[in-house]
């Protein structure tokens, strides 16, 4: 068993839960998985409210691909008609615009995709007028949108700088790390909030909290991942982890899992909750809390908005974050019997005022360029 550590700190804690998807006793609208090898229909009952088609790179990740995908069983099980196509990882990038044709081609209404997929739907939203392009994860100003497409960006710093904190407050070497698939803005995005948070946490107490930083270059490859985290274990100590990197996460989790009393930090979904019910639920052992990016509520909530006909999204981007109960973090019975109450409360405490704007957390788009990024991230290690 890990230690408990006692500290006095600041205050309580936000408590957001990961999105819900629906039984398949309770799905209601056909779903043909394509591409990577899957291919899974649910049936329909009932006429469809409309047509979706969900573009992912792979399902299976316990992370950000399945939490869309669990919005999208929430709108199967209200009456929309929605078809996921799997379309594989970055080695079949040349294919990607052939599957969102495809589905333009048999009349899907609705295009939705990740950051991935932008620039391909935003090329192809003017040739098609009568159909809606839903983007996600992706920072983009408005003049960057064609008329009949949304982009719908998260605050991911905001939820990571909470998790920074718990990384802080948690450690017991002094050092921590971020581990990422790649590195590019909204991944950088995440490791701003993160150090912010250990930033904090050390002026805050008076600590010297380091953090290390890996990329393993795929979201997909989990064997490279647990590579680089058993390196910073054995080689510099750290012994929290907070990993940002899709179906590579696996990865981390193993090593966190083999090496033990070490702890991990997972994203987008509550991964705990995803591993103590798998094959491998001793993985779950080591996920002190994950990061929540609730894509799949904000999904369901962009359609929730289409059928009272809402048509305000149009040509913008929405932004959401703490104060819209969008980003945060797992506050299950596992955090709360791991993380003593004073390091909860200040958790908690942050999180109310960063949603006030009480606390201006620091983002990657706010840097003037990248050697100013790369300063601020570099004064952490």
């Amino acid at each position: 068993m890990k230690k408990l550590l006692t500290a006095a700190i600041v205050t309580v804690c936000l408590a957001l839960t990961a999105c819900g998807s629906s039984s398949a006793e309770d799905t209601s609208a056909a779903s043909t998985a394509v591409s990577s090898g899957s291919d899974e229909t649910k049936e329909t009952s009932g006429g469809p409210k409309g047509r979706i088609a969900y573009i992912v790179g792979a399902l299976g990740d316990k992370s950000f691909a399945d939490s869309g995908e669990a919005g999208m069983d929430i709108l199967r099980s209200e009456g929309w008609e929605v078809r996921t196509v799997e379309t594989g990882d970055a080695s079949d990038a040349d294919r990607y615009e052939d599957y969102i044709l495809d589905v333009l081609d048999q009349g899907y209404d609705y295009i939705v995709g990740y950051s991935t997929y932008m620039e391909i739907m935003a090329d192809l939203a003017p040739e098609y007028p009568d159909v809606k392009f839903v983007g996600f994860d992706q920072n983009w100003t408005d003049d960057q949108l064609p008329d009949n497409m949304t982009s719908i960006f998260y605050a991911q710093n905001e939820g990571s700088y909470l998790v920074g904190m718990l990384a802080a407050a948690m450690t017991e070497s002094g050092t921590v790390a971020v581990d990422v698939a790649m590195e590019n803005p909204v991944i950088n995005d995440f490791i701003t909030g993160y150090v912010d948070g250990v930033n904090a946490w050390n002026e805050a107490n008076g600590t010297e909290v380091k953090v290390l930083r890996s990329a393993c270059g795929s979201y997909s490859d989990p064997a490279t991942m647990k590579s680089l985290v058993l390196d910073q274990i054995r080689n510099n100590g750290a012994d929290v982890f907070y990993q940002v990197a899709g179906g590579s996460g696996d990865g981390l989790f193993e090593a966190c899992a083999e090496t033990g009393d070490v702890w991990a930090i997972g994203v987008d979904s509550d991964q705990y909750a995803a591993y103590i019910d798998s094959e491998n639920p001793e993985k779950a052992d080591v996920i002190l809390t994950s990061m929540l990016k609730e894509v799949g509520n904000s999904l369901v909530s962009i359609f929730h908005s289409i059928e009272e006909g809402d048509e305000t999204m149009w040509g913008h981007t929405i932004t959401l974050g703490l104060a819209d109960s969008s980003v945060g973090y797992v506050d299950n019975d596992f955090f709360r019997t791991n993380v003593p109450e004073e390091i909860r409360t200040a958790i908690d405490d942050a999180a109310a005022k960063i949603a006030a704007k009480e606390i201006q957390v620091k983002s990657y788009y706010d840097f003037a360029d990248e050697a100013e990024y790369m300063e601020f991230v570099d004064s952490a290690g």
